[in-house]
């Protein structure tokens, strides 16, 4: 089979879409075709060496997949050849072929297509943590959503108006804002033009809002502070201006703010806990009360343009790779 692989960190030109072995599924695991893969930033950190634990070399990238089980293995028994699901994997999902464990392999629900369901792992999973898991949001709150044109921002408006909440979106062009006021946004911010942290107090009749949820970093998360009402909560799951700030715990501790991180590979998440999230994510999907948004597709040939696309921030939604 053919496979996204790098064997040295560097710019878009070291991604190879090259043979390798087929994968062969362990007793429970699911050997599956791949149709659709999803693109991240974390992708584009993973290539350069910059992620958080730094790849072994020769790496292959890919965290999410959409397609049709193969086999399974001896210990599967709810997954069969045929069967359309998607999955998240730890990596080598940009390929013809994966291997997942069957604990995060779930159906696809009928009427969604394999670049759509490619698309709604990760972005979906860490909304939903930020928005349920860590620290339920309750009806009537307030959440700035930063980076809301992005594959994580518009699942998290989504979410976070099915339940209730009034969203604040901020992005750096107005057609993306416009992406976010018909996702569900009720305010939009364009940051490029505007002083956020003004236009939240503004907006809010300067009590702040409740939650902000960055992936930006730098200045934009050292800023995000200043737009917290007390007892605010600050969700970080990103880094994309390649800085994290040291934040001030005099603040911090003044204002009563609690600040979480968020990363998916990491414990103390478990596949158990992505599962039942992944599962609820999928049945809102199927039902339409959310829906995975996709700016464009490349070949997995032409992995290194999908990179260089997602690097120069021009996508609205998620970027995907078919074979």
């Amino acid at each position: 089979m053919k496979a996204v692989r790098f064997h040295a960190y560097g710019g878009p030109d070291v991604l190879r879409w090259e043979e390798v072995p087929d994968p062969e599924p362990r007793p429970h695991e699911v050997l599956i075709r791949v149709e659709a893969a999803g693109v991240n930033f974390a992708d584009l950190m993973r290539r350069q060496g910059r992620y958080t634990v730094p790849d072994p070399l020769p790496a292959a990238l890919g965290t999410e997949a959409a397609g049709t089980v193969v086999r399974a293995g001896a210990e599967v028994t709810d997954l069969a050849p045929g069967d359309r699901v998607v999955c998240r994997v730890r990596g080598g999902a940009q390929a013809e072929l994966v291997v997942a464990p069957a604990v995060a392999v779930h159906r696809i629900p009928a009427g969604l297509g394999w670049v759509e369901a490619a698309a709604v792992p990760v972005a979906f999973l860490t909304a939903y943590h930020m928005l349920r898991t860590l620290a339920p949001v309750r009806a009537g709150e307030t959440v700035l959503v930063h980076a809301a044109a992005s594959g994580v921002g518009t699942a998290a408006v989504q979410l976070a108006r099915l339940w209730g909440a009034r969203v604040i979106a901020t992005a750096s062009s107005d057609d993306k804002l416009a992406l976010a006021a018909r996702l569900g946004a009720a305010e939009v911010i364009n940051y490029a033009r505007q002083d956020f942290v003004a236009q939240v107090l503004e907006r809010t009749d300067r009590r702040g809002v409740d939650r902000v949820l960055d992936c930006v970093g730098g200045e934009v998360l050292a800023q995000s502070l200043k737009a917290l009402a007390p007892g605010g909560i600050l969700m970080v799951y990103g880094r994309a201006s390649g800085t994290l700030p040291t934040l001030p715990a005099e603040e911090l501790f003044a204002r009563n703010l609690r600040v979480f991180g968020v990363h998916l590979g990491m414990p103390p998440w478990t596949a158990a806990a992505h599962a039942r999230a992944l599962d609820e994510v999928l049945a809102l999907v199927g039902a339409g009360a959310a829906r995975p948004v996709v700016d464009r597709t490349f070949p997995m040939a032409e992995v290194a343009r999908a990179h260089e696309y997602l690097a120069a921030r021009r996508t609205r939604g998620k970027v995907v790779l078919v074979p």
